[in-house]
């Protein structure tokens, strides 16, 4: 197939060079494989389609070495996008192969270059959405349309209008599924009561504290405030101030008095800790407290490194009398990137830096990073939630002033929900009403709320890849659960 304009990374080539033709091999080289052993002929096994070469012949009108200097320029070693005018609605990922001598060193110089197509299809520059509707069995349904020549990755977006268990994506030619279906067996989301939220970052109906009982070391010498910045944040410490109460830590305590008390709970909260230099030190602390004043579960996140940008972020649990210990750790380094940094700036952007403390009986789970870490201590089974506390500070030892205390040690949004239901894993809010769950089929991931789940997906889930032509799809849900809307999207590709 012969073609007369080209562009590269958007960048016309035809104002650059005089175009004589574009080749584009219509078909990738194919080669058939089979077997000799066939009672008459051979028996065809499988079939392998290889790269394509794409050709441009050209002349360099004048300035040829100049011209050549700026197509090295544009032709760099990273992976391009190649868009034929004739074909606007698609565009080739290539490797700039090969370029020939000039047939001239002064003007009207032919010239002829390649690039390498490896994957051998152009791709759609944009994608196919596709909408479910309720089938007359009131099962979400799509029929998918693939109008391209190759099998491609689907994309899912599904919205919930009440919470389920689970997740599942049927096709005639395999399906995936997330969450557990057992648990939607005679549990009802809605016997949970949320005791207190602080979204959007008003932390209003905290009160200072004096004593912090996770740990009384940490003392109080100064206030915390919050504001409305960067979505809402609680943490803010004034620019200097000093170790008045000897602590081992000392900084700033808020308390939030809970309406009423709770055994068994679930604390959903958004974090950001990130240095500015890698010589700060600082600690944070989220702290669950009885009507006794004895710590029964939370999380600190510590800095003491001065010479090295490392964090430690500590799953803390009480002993039913007043102790507390550290249950587990991991080190990070608390930048603003993600990764590594799930308390960073990028994450706070993207809506990613949450965490969750689940207590349920003597169980207490913990949710880091995609991932679920989970405790048992029998002296805290019937211990009753009344209080939670937040501390920020500075170690002792360490200055306040200069930039020595960690930049940003905050408590963005943040609810506690009481649970009444006698088993965590039974809990049929897995995914909450007005959760958006995304399944990415290329990268073959959930997302829900923007958050990967990545133990989500039951064992034998599949990201199918639907063929050309049409192919029906379905949703499938908890039985007391709705999907509000739901879209497919796919990105053609062509031999």
């Amino acid at each position: 197939m012969f073609f007369k304009k080209l562009k590269c990374d958007g960048i016309a080539l035809d104002d650059i060079v005089k175009i004589s033709k574009v080749i584009v091999q219509p078909v990738a080289d194919i080669e058939n494989q089979s077997d000799d052993n066939a009672v008459n002929g051979r028996t065809f096994l499988h079939q392998h389609r290889g790269s394509k070469v794409i050709q441009v012949e050209a002349v360099i009108p004048e300035n040829v070495f100049v011209t050549i200097d700026r197509l090295n320029q544009i032709f760099t070693d990273k992976e391009l996008t190649l868009e034929l005018e004739e074909q606007p609605d698609r565009v080739y990922r290539a490797r700039f192969s090969k370029m020939s001598t000039p047939t001239s060193f002064v003007r009207n110089a032919d010239i002829t270059f390649e690039f390498d197509v490896f994957d051998g299809i152009a791709n759609a520059k944009h994608g196919r959405t596709f909408n479910f509707t309720k089938n007359a069995q009131g099962i979400m349904e799509a029929t998918i349309i693939n109008d391209g020549s190759k099998a491609v990755h689907v994309n899912y977006e599904v919205e919930l209008a009440k919470e389920s268990g689970f997740l599942g994506i049927v096709t005639e030619y395999g399906g995936s599924q997330f969450g557990k279906v057992e648990e939607v067996d005679g549990v009802i989301a809605e016997k949970s009561v949320q005791l207190a939220s602080n979204k959007a970052g008003d932390f209003a109906n905290w009160t200072n504290g004096t004593v912090f009982y996770e740990g009384q070391d940490k003392k109080a010498v100064t206030t915390m405030s919050a504001d409305t910045q960067f979505g809402g944040r609680l943490g803010i410490l004034p620019g200097s101030f000093t170790n008045s109460a000897n602590g081992r830590q000392f900084g700033a305590i808020k308390e939030l008095a809970l309406s009423e008390s709770a055994q068994n709970w679930y604390l959903w909260a958004k974090a950001w800790f990130e240095t500015g230099l890698v010589g700060q030190t600082g600690a944070w602390c989220l702290a669950v407290v009885d009507s006794n004043n004895n710590f029964i579960a939370g999380m600190a996140i510590e800095k003491t490194n001065t010479t090295q940008n490392q964090a430690t972020v500590h799953f803390l649990l009480g002993d039913g009398a007043g102790g507390s210990r550290s249950v587990h750790y991991i080190n990070f380094t608390p930048s603003k990137f993600i990764p590594p940094n799930p308390y960073g700036e990028d994450s706070k952007n993207e809506n990613r830096n949450m965490f969750d403390i689940r207590k349920e009986g003597d169980k207490v789970t913990f949710f880091w990073y995609g991932k679920y870490f989970v405790f048992y201590e029998s002296k805290i089974r019937s211990v009753n939630a009344n209080k939670i506390q937040f501390f920020v500070g500075q170690y002792s030892g360490r200055n306040t002033a200069g930039q020595l205390v960690v930049t940003r040690m905050y408590l963005n949004d943040f609810t506690f929900t009481k649970i009444k239901v006698p088993y965590w894993k039974d809990i049929p809010n897995r995914y909450k009403a007005g959760s958006i769950l995304n399944v990415f089929g290329e990268e073959g991931r959930l997302y829900v709320d923007n958050q990967v789940a990545l133990s989500d997906e039951v064992l034998g889930t599949k990201y199918i890849k639907l063929p050309p032509g049409e192919t029906k799809v379905q949703l499938l849900v908890s039985s007391f659960s709705e999907i509000k809307r739901a879209t497919a999207e796919i990105k053609e590709a062509f031999s």
